[in-house]
C-alpha cells in the first residue's frame, strides 16, 4: 500500500482532502528518510574488546556509573554463555564471586595485555574460566 492510497483509501471520509494533502507531507519526508538511510552490514560492525572491558570494569568499585555498566556487561554475558553453552558450564560464579569479578577481570586483562585487542566474548570466556571454574563447586 502506499502512501497516497493509505491517505486517500484508509483515512476516514471526513478528513478533508485538504488534511489528507497535509498528513502526506507531513509523512512523506520522513518516510523518505527512512528509506534512503543507508543499511548497516554486518561486516561493518565491530564488536567490543577487551579494552572495553577494561575500560568499564577498571574504576567500578570507586565509580557507581562504571560499576552498573561493568556488572550488566558481564550478568548480560554469563547469562548468555550458561544459556548458549553446550554441557556443562565452562566457569562457575557464586552471588559473592559476582561482585568481585570485576577486579578479578583487571587483574587478569593487566596479566594478560595481548586480550585488550581481543573480542570481549572471548576475553570474558578465558578470564572467567580461570577465575571461577566450575570443578569442586556444587
Amino acid at each position: 500500500m502506499t502512501l497516497y492510497s493509505f491517505a486517500t483509501e484508509c483515512l476516514p471520509a471526513m478528513y478533508s482532502a485538504r488534511s489528507r494533502f497535509r498528513f502526506l507531507s507531513a509523512i512523506l519526508p520522513v518516510s523518505l528518510g527512512l528509506f534512503s538511510a543507508v543499511p548497516a552490514h554486518a561486516g561493518d560492525a565491530h564488536g567490543n574488546d577487551g579494552s572495553v572491558i577494561l575500560r568499564m570494569c577498571k574504576d567500578a568499585d570507586r565509580v557507581k556509573t562504571l560499576s552498573v555498566m561493568c556488572h550488566s556487561y558481564l550478568n548480560g554475558y554469563i547469562d548468555a554463555a550458561h544459556h548458549y553453552g553446550k554441557g556443562k558450564p565452562a566457569f562457575c560464579l557464586t552471588p559473592r564471586d559476582k561482585l568481585v569479578a570485576p577486579g578479578r577481570l583487571v587483574e587478569w586483562l593487566g596479566a594478560h595485555p595481548e586480550s585488550l585487542s581481543q573480542p570481549a566474548g572471548a576475553v570474558l570466556q578465558r578470564a572467567l574460566s580461570e577465575h571461577f571454574p566450575c570443578k569442586g563447586r556444587p
